[in-house]
């Protein structure tokens, strides 16, 4: 195992145990993010909670523009045609995606790039899909400003990976011990 490896490696376990401390919700979101930001560095990001049983959004965090940009993404996420859409991910069983994976490339395909982050100053998305089974209960998508490198493979990876602490995170449910 090699030091990224590692690193990651203790991310991941800080992560569960963050999962399995009952913090509140906006709290935990909080810390676990900071925790990822060590083992997929980003400059921005959006998460959110929702009700699988009618897809309301139940709470939201975002660090790109203002709440009328968290608006705008919401709305190009859930209700307009989308690139790399939460629900298709979670369909396909894809725990993670790229934008430039999804677009060819061309991230000016995707409505919210041209939208909201691209004129923002950001770049490269790397989004995850919170699901047990096929419902989604969250999502979180990172951002890179413009000029930054994409996201590697090692970053999709370590987000695709288990999505037990990741579910348990996005659906509030009570703490439970860990397997």
């Amino acid at each position: 195992m090699n030091y990224e490896d590692l690193a990651n490696e203790r991310v991941f376990v800080e992560v569960k145990r963050l999962c399995l401390m009952g913090l509140d919700a906006t709290a935990l979101r909080r810390r676990v993010v900071e925790q990822l930001r060590r083992a997929v560095p980003f400059e921005a990001y959006v998460a959110f909670t929702m009700d699988p049983s009618n897809g309301l959004i139940t709470h939201a965090l975002q660090t790109i523009g203002d709440e009328s940009g968290l608006r705008v993404f919401l709305e190009r996420v859930f209700f307009e045609d989308d690139v790399l859409e939460f629900d298709w991910m979670v369909r396909n069983r894809l725990p993670a995606g790229l934008l430039s994976e999804a677009t060819g490339g061309e991230l000016e395909r995707a409505p919210r790039y041209r939208e909201l982050v691209g004129p923002e100053g950001f770049g490269y998305e790397l989004r995850g899909a919170f699901s047990t089974g096929t419902q989604l209960w969250g999502g979180l998508a990172l951002w890179r400003e413009k000029g930054r490198p994409d996201f590697v493979a090692r970053e999709v990876a370590f987000m695709r990976r288990g999505p037990a602490p990741w579910s348990r995170l996005e659906s509030g449910y009570p703490p439970t011990r860990a397997p």
